[in-house]
C-alpha cells in the first residue's frame, strides 16, 4: 500500500526502501483496566436463512415485511444479501422468525516463528 511504513525483516526489505526513523516512546498506564468488547457479526448466508424460515411459516416477502413494519424492498435487499441489516432490523427479524443471525466474531491466532527475533508481516504472509 502506498505511503505505508512497516517494520520488516532483512529479507523483505528488498520489496521497499529503508527509512530511518526515531524510536517512538510508549507510555504505560497503570491501574486502568482494559475492557475488551466482544464483536458481534452477522452470520454467513443470512439472506438464505431468512428466506428459508420465512417460507417455512408460509409468508410471502410482502406479508413478512408488513408484519415487522418494514418496506418490502428493504426485506428483498436483505434476503438477496445486497444490504446487511442494521442492529434494529436484525433484532426484529430474529425475534419474529425466532432465529439467530448474529454471532460473536472468532479470532484465530496464527502460529508463526519470527525470523530474527521480532515478528514481521513477512513472517505471516506469503509473497507470490
Amino acid at each position: 500500500m502506498e505511503d505505508t511504513i512497516l517494520e520488516v525483516c532483512e529479507d523483505c526489505l528488498k520489496y521497499g526502501e529503508l527509512i530511518e526513523s526515531k524510536p517512538v516512546r510508549i507510555a504505560k498506564v497503570k491501574g486502568i483496566p482494559v475492557v475488551k468488547e466482544e464483536e458481534i457479526v452477522i452470520i454467513d448466508n443470512y439472506g438464505k436463512k431468512i428466506i428459508e424460515v420465512r417460507e417455512k411459516i408460509n409468508l410471502t416477502r410482502k406479508e413478512f415485511a408488513k408484519k415487522i413494519s418494514e418496506k418490502e424492498s428493504v426485506i428483498k435487499r436483505v434476503e438477496n444479501e445486497e444490504m446487511e441489516p442494521d442492529d434494529k432490523l436484525t433484532e426484529k427479524i430474529e425475534k419474529f422468525l425466532n432465529i439467530k443471525l448474529r454471532v460473536p466474531y472468532e479470532t484465530k491466532k496464527l502460529e508463526a516463528k519470527p525470523s530474527k527475533g521480532k515478528l514481521t508481516v513477512g513472517d505471516i504472509i506469503e509473497v507470490k
